[in-house]
């Protein structure tokens, strides 16, 4: 396979086939680097994705990469291709060729405040005017960026990325290969409290919050801190920007939630769940694991099925699609019932 790398900054299109397992067609050339299809650049490889793009094919890319599908509508692009079974995997596997991430330097910024009997392993780098509470364990290959707080006894573990102004509150685990960005607040209190003839009374929320292993939670996205116990972010799960995860609710793993979703107090997730924007949840309710929702969606119930499912309150997508169509109607049916009211009057 290196027998086709030409240099640190060209590679033969066969080394590019044989790393995302594509069939070269066409010339063998040289690329330097990755482009987007719709603002293509020389000497880069392209990534024809949609089938809607094709006209877009003789733009300024030396070489494409499209996927089977697309194939099947036009094979002769005017310049080599590599044929693959899923494009969007190719597209990882070439950014991470082409824009490698630069190995951790153990440096600790002199403006950084680190609490009495913290844990760094090396190497990490810390930002300025980062501050780290007691008893902290921050693992190996660590990066926390510029203006963070974290808070005491939190456990970090190795290969974590988090970004400028986060807020880890005390107690937090963080497994490995974590990555938190700008904004987020992990461990913050739950909202819990009892609504009285008087002022609400604030039930003390003594948790915490656990991450687990290849997490990522995007921009002010809150997860809060159980009342008791854990709210849990299970393995490879990756949750959007302005997410709110409430106390003690624990998602499984690989699920993938879209922007303003929100997950009310004391609900248990299953595992590979989709949930788009702005969808909702109610607490104390349990969700199938290879669910799907769609964007809005609000779910009031236990979901018990796995399946797509729409609305608010939400449905399966058969009934929804059905009860859309009828929603559709209703001013040419009401139409219809008053020339009928004004007929018989």
């Amino acid at each position: 396979m290196s027998d086709n790398k030409v240099s640190i900054l060209y590679y033969k299109l066969s080394f590019l086939a044989e790393l995302i397992g594509g069939e070269l067609i066409g010339d063998d050339i040289e690329v330097n680097g990755i482009s987007s299809i719709d603002f293509q650049v020389s000497n880069t490889v392209s990534i024809l994705s949609l089938i809607s793009k094709l006209k877009q094919s003789d733009g300024d890319a030396t070489a494409l990469i499209i996927s089977d599908e697309i194939y099947k509508r036009k094979q002769d692009f005017g310049k080599p291709i590599l044929k693959v079974r899923d494009s969007r995997l190719s597209v990882v596997k070439l950014m991470n060729l082409f824009f490698p991430a630069e190995a951790v330097k153990h440096n600790i910024s002199s403006h950084s405040i680190i609490g009495d009997g913290v844990d760094i392993s090396s190497p990490v780098e810390i930002g300025h005017f980062v501050v780290i509470g007691d008893d902290t364990v921050i693992g190996s290959n660590t990066i926390i960026k510029h203006n963070t707080v974290i808070g005491k006894s939190v456990k970090i573990g190795s290969n974590c990325i988090i970004y400028p102004n986060v807020t880890v509150c005390d107690d937090v685990v963080i497994g490995d290969n974590v990555i938190l960005h700008s904004g987020a607040v992990i461990g913050g209190d739950g909202f819990g409290f009892i609504p009285t003839g008087d002022l609400p009374v604030r039930i003390q929320q003594k948790g915490n919050v656990v991450l687990a292993d290849y997490v990522e939670i995007g921009a002010n996205t809150c997860v809060d801190r159980a009342t008791l116990g854990s709210t849990v972010v299970s393995r490879g799960t990756k949750l959007a920007a302005l997410v709110m995860v409430g106390h003690n609710t624990v998602i499984g793993k690989s699920c993938l939630v879209a922007s303003q979703a929100g997950f009310s107090g004391s609900m248990v997730v299953g595992d590979h769940v989709l949930v788009a924007g702005q969808a909702g949840f109610s607490d104390h309710i349990n969700i199938a694991s290879n669910t799907i929702f769609g964007g809005q969606a609000g779910v009031n119930n236990d979901i018990k099925e796995a399946g797509m499912y729409m609305g608010s309150p939400c449905m399966p997508m058969s009934k929804y699609a059905r009860s859309f169509a009828i929603f559709a109607k209703l001013p040419e049916l009401l139409r219809r019932v008053k020339d009928l009211e004004n007929k018989s009057n």
